[in-house]
């Protein structure tokens, strides 16, 4: 399974690109990193909030989408513009899509979660598509996929500043086998309209911390992971 800290990795990745471009390094790459794809002064980019690059590939790709990018720049690639590097991409592997839904999560049977965590270092913010990502494992038999949903009541008050999440996937197709494989999968969530419950007190932004429930193999009771999150008024 591959680490719960993508996004870490990425900001961390950035500082280090940075110290590398100021000593005349020449070389960067990354694996898998988080990118956002958007479109920057008429150019498509993909950006993490600290290094921006484009590509053939990355011109192609549905903008306002998260992504995982295998990449690698040089000197010799050049750059499109001041901030813009022209790089070599890969691999480019589309984030799926989450449903948010403000309302009582249901109860029937639910496909076990593993493991869960949200992907840490990124804020709700327009500038990243007001999306939040979260990665989780769960155990997949051939022909069947899962759809991550949160579920976010509207009556939770928010005097603690901590909004609770239910988690549930939403398996569809038809298994062809008996014994599956534990995988792990990504979900980008369009928060937007959470913040019609934040009170941001005049403010620009507001920490607050999420509350994820969800539910493993034969457990009665739900598991509870909370994370802090900056989340921006617009």
């Amino acid at each position: 399974m591959r680490k719960l800290i993508l996004f870490f990795s990425v900001v961390i990745a950035g500082l280090f690109l940075t110290s590398c471009l100021e000593a005349g390094d020449s070389n960067f790459s990354g694996q898998r990193q988080l990118f956002y794809i958007t479109q920057l002064e008429g150019t498509q980019v993909a950006h993490n909030g600290d290094f921006v690059m484009t590509s053939n590939e990355i011109k192609s790709k549905d903008p306002d989408r998260w992504y995982l990018i295998t990449w690698s720049w040089s000197t010799e690639n050049g750059m499109v513009s001041t901030n813009v590097h022209n790089a070599i991409t890969p691999e480019i592997e589309q984030i799926p899509l989450g449903v948010y839904s403000q309302q009582e999560a249901p109860q029937e049977t639910m496909t076990p979660v593993l493991n869960f965590n949200m992907v840490g270092g990124l804020p709700i913010a327009g500038s990243f598509g007001d999306f939040l990502i979260v990665q989780y494992v769960w155990n997949k038999k051939e022909g069947e996929k899962v759809q991550a949903k949160l579920y976010n009541e509207t009556t939770q008050p928010d005097a603690t500043d901590t909004y609770i999440l239910e988690l549930r996937l939403e398996k569809s197709g038809t298994s062809t086998e008996t014994s599956g494989k534990n995988v792990d999968g990504f979900a980008a969530f369009d928060v937007s309209s959470l913040r019609s419950l934040v009170n941001f007190n005049g403010q620009d932004f507001k920490d607050i911390q999420l509350k994820f429930n969800y539910y493993k193999e034969n457990a009665g009771q739900p598991t509870s992971v909370t994370q802090p999150v900056r989340i921006y008024k617009n």
